[in-house]
């Protein structure tokens, strides 16, 4: 009996080092097929791992009867530092149904085609406040639900979740599930209402407004560019066509809460001016750390070894040199183009060197990310906004290129 359950334990990691391994390589996310979900997310539980249900909860087969009629999938947003906990759970129940795991900051191998499948800080806000459903799992509050459905719909599903999307970009007619009236019956749980003649533009605005969109340097770095995506994409890029142009020559540095010092803070400051000129410098506060982190990507803001958001703390604004000046890291022109597919100027790549620094004079049990820094104009303007709020118009017709 013990050789046989020795056995069985050596299978079991076997099977989840080659799923996760798998999963890895391909830059996706793992999936289990399993069984007994109820008594797995009972094991998930007393395991004190924190994992949701993300979506379609009502649905999930909870006994055997349901486990064979069931056609679709389980979708699990799990926290990054109890991925091989709830995964080696996963491993040990083979069975019929599919369940796929996302890490909060989209650690490898529980990524979408290694992109976060939620903005990082949206993940946080999910797993922090989640509630039990009766049956045993825990899913998102109900606002959560609702807003991180419309996420789903706008930026993974797009014109394919038959929602017509009120821009340039026809949708599907006869979607695999009503996704619409999911939507309407979690808005109505959350008390809120989804009109029937609701687009996807009209949801995506109002993700926006809720701080729940997904942010546009995400979206140009998203691997499925549908075409309401690229739409979208057209459509913010032309509303702020204008403020893009007056930041085409200022770069945006961020520093987090990892560089943790005011002589770190010092250091990066004196590093970033060797290759620009700083016009301002704001201390941000609570609002305004919450919209930089739920819209923009900033490299994420989730680490893996901290279960909470890493904060940004200081926003440094920046003119560019007239010229750049050497490539900052040893990185050949392939290299840089595929790393950095919409880097403008290379000389915020200091961002790198100064990392390293800070690392080297300061070290810590995992390496400080340190800071991060706008890749092109529109980057720029993103963040600006994110950080100013109304007041960022005003700073680009003081310190932008004005137009001729």
């Amino acid at each position: 009996m013990k050789l046989l359950t020795e056995a069985k334990t050596a299978l079991t990691k076997l099977v989840f080092n080659a799923r996760h391994a798998h999963a890895r390589i391909k830059k996706g996310t793992v999936r289990f097929k399993t069984t007994d979900l109820a008594n797995f997310y009972r094991e998930m539980e007393a395991a004190g791992v924190a994992c949701v249900v993300l979506r379609w909860a009502d649905d999930v087969p909870m006994n055997a009867a349901d486990e064979l009629s069931n056609e679709h999938d389980v979708d699990h947003l799990i926290a990054d530092s109890q991925i091989k906990i709830a995964l080696n759970l996963a491993a040990v129940r083979p069975g019929k149904v599919k369940c796929d795991y996302y890490s909060a900051s989209g650690q490898s191998g529980t990524s979408y085609n290694g992109m976060p499948y939620y903005m990082p800080a949206h993940a946080h806000r999910i797993l922090s406040r989640r509630v039990k459903d009766p049956r045993g799992f825990y899913r998102p509050c109900p606002e959560d639900e609702f807003f991180a459905f419309a996420y789903h719909l706008c930026y993974h599903k797009g014109h394919r979740c038959g929602i017509p999307t009120g821009l340039d970009a026809p949708h599907d007619e006869f979607p695999p599930r009503d996704y619409l009236a999911g939507l309407q019956a979690l808005a109505e749980t959350a008390g809120f209402s989804v009109a029937d003649s609701t687009t996807l533009v009209e949801l995506h605005d109002r993700l926006f407004e809720s701080g729940w969109s997904m942010s546009n340097d995400l979206m140009l770095r998203w691997p499925d560019q549908h075409a309401f995506l690229r739409a979208l994409i057209e459509r913010d890029r032309a509303a702020c066509e204008e403020d893009i142009a007056a930041a085409r020559d200022l770069t945006v540095f961020v520093l987090r809460d990892d560089c943790d010092t005011p002589e770190l803070q010092e250091q990066a400051r004196k590093m970033i001016a060797e290759r620009f000129t700083i016009l301002d410098e704001l201390i941000l506060d609570t609002d305004a750390r919450n919209r930089l982190m739920s819209q923009t990507r900033g490299g994420n803001w989730i680490e893996k070894y901290r279960p909470e958001p890493v904060q940004p703390v200081i926003a440094i604004m920046c003119r560019d040199a007239p010229e750049q000046g050497p490539l900052p890291i040893a990185m050949s022109a392939a290299k840089l183009a595929k790393r950095y597919p919409h880097l403008k100027k290379t000389d915020v790549l200091i961002k790198r060197v100064i990392r390293d620094h800070i690392n080297s004079i300061a070290p810590l049990d995992n390496d400080r990310v340190v800071l991060h820094a706008t890749d092109n104009p529109l980057e720029t303007v993103e963040t600006l906004r994110a950080i100013l709020g109304d007041k960022s118009t005003a700073f680009l017709a003081l310190h932008g290129v004005q137009a001729q």
